[in-house]
């Protein structure tokens, strides 16, 4: 597709440019910045003081990785998720899960920036996606590491590379599941079915029964986010 190709081609230009800093020394939670950035808004920073383009490059490289043909919709899904707060919990009731493992339920909880985790058994996958190889401990736990300092924090689900690339595979993911389930539907739709099922797995019920109120929600940030970097925007229907 025509926006997905592009993407790949920005980020091989950044890849190759090695522009990874911009000439600063970015914070440990901060990816740093990247140039090309056509996801670059230059907004004013949130109420916390986070800036809105701080995920911009993982964003980016795993939009392009699992072929995802709509970068922008991901940074909105941070938007919404975490209010780009890295270290964010959530959906502290999801456990204990994962009995294979003996995962707490802290290790259950919706976590990092997109809220998310690992895959609990990656050797069980649906057929198109992909388990990365990530946020987990050499026992099979998740890495629960907050402390950018830490010699851990690298590999830690916290960390945003780390969350984005969770994230992102599971919504590519959620697409394949979709596109197997319900044939026919515009590539459009299964974004929105796909991020609605990241949301409340199951919402979905076919190409124009989604989950609108989520869905909704990131689309209003992605139609902001969009205008503000002027990134050619999809025509979302959320209703």
């Amino acid at each position: 597709m025509p926006r997905s190709l592009a993407l790949a081609a920005m980020l091989a230009a950044w890849l190759l440019a090695a522009a990874g800093c911009g000439g600063r020394a970015a914070p440990a939670t901060d990816p740093g910045s990247c140039s090309p950035d056509p996801l670059r808004t230059n907004l004013a920073p949130l109420w916390n003081g986070l800036s809105v383009d701080i995920d911009d490059c993982p964003i980016l490289e795993f939009a392009a990785k699992y072929h995802e043909p709509d970068a922008m919709i991901f940074k909105a899904i941070v938007y919404v998720e975490s209010r780009f707060k890295y270290d964010a919990v959530g959906c502290t009731d999801n456990g204990p899960c994962c009995p294979a493992r003996g995962w707490t339920a802290s290790e259950c909880a919706c976590l990092g920036s997109m809220q998310t985790g690992p895959w609990c058994n990656s050797t069980n996958l649906p057929a198109g996606c992909t388990a990365p190889a990530v946020g987990l401990l050499a026992n099979g736990h998740v890495n629960m590491e907050t402390n950018p300092n830490a010699a851990d924090w690298s590999n830690s689900v916290f960390n945003p590379v780390v969350n984005v690339e969770l994230g992102i595979a599971g919504i590519a993911c959620n697409r394949a599941q979709a596109k197997a389930a319900f044939s026919g539907c515009s590539e459009d739709q299964y974004t929105m079915m796909a991020i609605g099922n990241f949301n409340s797995y199951g919402s979905t019920k076919g190409c124009t029964v989604y989950n609108f109120k989520y869905d909704g929600e990131v689309v209003d940030a992605y139609k902001s986010y969009s205008a503000a970097a002027g990134w050619p925007a999809h025509p979302y229907v959320t209703e």
